[in-house]
């Protein structure tokens, strides 16, 4: 079983609270002082692993 980080933590929230599923990534990134590139790429290793859909 794969130990989930706090940032993939936030995503996962991120995505359960948000309408219609979509999270507004760019916004998401800023809000943690994050590159929208490194939360795009997490979030594409997560779907990839099946973490989320």
């Amino acid at each position: 079983m794969v130990k989930l980080t706090k940032l993939e933590k936030s995503i996962i929230e991120a995505i359960k609270t948000a309408r219609l599923g979509l999270p507004d990534w760019p916004a998401f990134a800023k809000q943690e002082a994050l590159a929208f590139d490194y939360v795009q790429q997490r979030v594409e290793w997560m779907r990839r692993m099946g973490l989320i859909k």
